[in-house]
């Protein structure tokens, strides 16, 4: 479809203005997040530290997240308006797991995009390499991008 005359320039400028003020702008990883399997994830920094708690809707073994399968989590903020971070949760069933990624602002919303270690206590020495797990996570903002689906 080939857009003519004034009306077309003008969309396209609206469109490509609107990409544009998105790339660059800061992405804020202060809120609620949730991620493709439901866990929510509930951030909030402060300078360059990270606090908040995360609700796990998965785990490996039955109990390994507790009972309550929620986390409390400590983190540390990049500097940068797309910030790199980490964090990591120690689970009460035993388990610890630390993630790291960074906030990306797109013109549709932001993302947090991350990679994640999960260690499961192992309980002995010859089971040591089946205790740790590796994986990503894509987490959206709870309420803004609610009607986006994860992929």
């Amino acid at each position: 479809m080939f857009l003519v005359g004034g009306q077309g320039a003008v969309l396209v400028m609206f469109v490509l203005s609107s990409y544009c003020s998105a790339v660059g702008a800061h992405c804020n990883v202060t809120g609620v997040w949730v991620n493709t399997l439901g866990s929510i994830l509930s951030l909030h920094a402060e300078g360059l530290h990270l606090s908040g708690s995360l609700r796990t809707s998965v785990e490996v073994s039955h109990g390994g997240a507790g009972d309550e399968m929620t986390g409390q989590l400590v983190g540390v903020l990049g500097r940068g308006t797309q910030a790199t971070f980490t964090m990591s949760v120690r689970w009460s069933g035993g388990s610890v797991t630390a993630w790291v990624g960074q906030c990306f602002q797109t013109w549709k919303c932001p993302v947090l995009r991350t990679m994640w270690l999960l260690r499961s206590e192992a309980t002995v020495e010859e089971d040591n390499w089946k205790a740790t797990r590796i994986g990503e996570d894509l987490f959206y903002p709870q309420k803004t991008c609610h009607e986006h689906k994860l992929v």
